[in-house]
């Protein structure tokens, strides 16, 4: 199993790494250059990607080299997958030499076994960087620093490349956050969660950003609240991460929307496991902050593409209505750059990493059954769930907030551990937290769009007719739209849990 961390730096900072005291400090040898020129091979219908591997081949010291990777996860910008190499005699895969390599693994000698994979492969895109690289021997632990510059090359697609791959060759792997820590102080530095196989697939899909969404989490029967914490805060890592190109790159609403849950649903779970594991201070500031940074951008989002045009549609909502929305516009941009520049700063990067370090440290110390600590929390979530609808007035919508946030709390917590729970009792609960949200959340939203307008009426005072329209309406529809509390809470009180399965 090959374990590294991945980083992007700027071009202009590559002299300043291999100046960097600490290789001075920890390299054993000297450096050594190399040129890798890698083709990545797959058939036209992509057999080998749909099935999670890549296959290359490369030259090095003379000798062609077959490898692929295949399976494994990436968990706060640390990869972990299987890897096979063997030599081959020309720059082209040799499928039964790989055979041999895999050796009695089931799962990738069928993907290689595929009918007439060895006629229709071919080769897809071609990596070209030029590789330096150092021994390190870091408090007991053996790393590989690599610094590779270069471009991907797709027919007339090129794609540049310049990065740092940390790979653990003995030792922990939170050894390897902690020296990307060190380097993150005189270097600025962003992880990577994709690699050079992935993004040369790009170049080939066409595909652009996607929105990525929550993925689903199967835990094993017999996994420790341990390996519940990696697998659980790993999820919505690889959540928040996998839509930061998206949130930089481009003016997508729903990669932002996607990279905004995937922090509540990292807080919700950070604050799940708090008796076992708290979570340090500093790290839970550090996540407040994102999610502020992404929540005031998405907040923008909505009140310009939801809540402006439900007023534009009312009678006599269009005027001065063009006004108001080039001004939504306007902020609604602002803070999208902001929250893009929040993705791409050093705190976020240090947020990352120090993370990643925290759950890998954590994780060991927790040795007691994940199935019986999510039937404890659950049961505990789904009383303060009771607790909050049992407070709910009308004449208080902080209260009726609270109570949202308790259903989503439940819902996530459930959503984590769906494995250990009787699959329709699980869904059954999962739906009526997730209408109940729904129903509370559109009085919310009218809240908030409210006080956002009225912000906005206070910085631009010619606007102000059209503003306070905008504003009037909204709070008429919270008149005369509020969410029926006691059918909420009855609802609440007639909800089951779901049952744990046996067995």
């Amino acid at each position: 199993m090959e374990v590294e961390l991945k980083l992007l730096l700027a071009d202009k900072d590559n002299d300043k790494l291999q100046r960097h005291p600490l290789i001075a400090a920890h390299a054993v040898g000297e450096m050594r250059t190399q040129h890798l020129a890698a083709r990545y091979f797959d058939t036209p219908d992509l057999h080998l990607m749909r099935h999670g591997a890549g296959l290359r081949v490369r030259q090095e010291d003379g000798q062609w080299i077959q490898t692929m990777k295949a399976g494994g996860s990436v968990r706060g910008g640390l990869h972990s997958r299987n890897e096979w190499e063997s030599p081959v005699s020309k720059a082209w895969p040799q499928l039964g030499k790989l055979r041999k390599a895999v050796g009695d693994d089931a799962q990738w000698l069928s993907v290689l076994e595929a009918p007439g994979l060895k006629e229709r492969l071919e080769s897809l895109f071609v990596v070209d960087v030029e590789r330096r690289s150092w021994q390190l021997e870091v408090d007991g632990s053996h790393i590989e620093l690599a610094l590779d510059h270069g471009h991907i090359d797709r027919h007339s697609q090129h794609l540049a490349i310049n990065e740092i791959e940390l790979e653990l060759k003995d030792g922990h792997p939170a050894s390897l956050y902690a020296f990307a820590l060190k380097l993150q102080e005189k270097i600025p530095l962003r992880i990577s969660n994709v690699n050079k196989a992935q993004r040369g697939y790009l170049l080939v899909r066409e595909t652009g950003i996607v929105p990525h969404r929550a993925q689903s989490l199967d835990l094993p029967a017999h996994a420790s609240v341990g390996d519940a914490l990696l697998a659980v805060i790993g999820n919505c890592l690889e959540h928040i991460q996998h839509n930061e190109t998206g949130v930089i790159d481009s003016e997508d609403a729903e990669t932002l929307h996607q990279m905004r849950v995937g922090v509540r649903r990292l807080r919700s779970a950070l604050k799940l496991f708090d008796d076992a594991a708290p979570c340090p201070p500093a790290l839970l500031e550090d996540v407040e902050w994102l999610g502020e940074e992404l929540g005031a951008a998405r907040d923008w989002d909505v009140l310009l593409t939801s809540t402006l045009p439900r007023v534009a549609a009312s009678p006599g909502g269009q005027q001065g209505m063009l006004g108001l929305q080039a001004l939504v516009l306007d902020t609604a941009r602002a803070k999208r750059r902001a929250a893009a520049a929040a993705v791409q700063s050093p705190r976020y990067t240090h947020l990352m990493l120090t993370l990643g370090s925290w759950m890998l440290q954590t994780a060991p110390l927790l040795e007691d059954s994940a199935d019986q600590f999510s039937r404890h929390t659950l049961q505990q979530l789904h009383r303060q769930l009771l607790k909050r609808a049992n407070r709910m007035d009308d004449s208080a919508p902080r209260t009726a907030h609270r109570t949202r946030i308790a259903a989503k709390r439940a819902r996530y917590a459930l959503e984590f551990f769906h494995a250990y729970y009787r699959r329709k009792g699980a869904r059954d609960y999962l739906k009526a937290l997730s209408d109940i949200q729904e129903e509370l959340g559109r009085h919310n939203d009218l809240v908030v769009a409210a006080q956002m307008l009225h912000e906005l009426a206070e910085q631009h005072k010619t606007a102000e007719a059209a503003i306070q329209f905008a504003r009037g309406y909204l709070l008429a529809q919270q008149a005369m739209q509020p969410a029926d509390l006691d059918d909420i809470r009855g609802r609440l009180h007639k909800l089951p849990l779901p049952h744990i399965r046996r067995g």
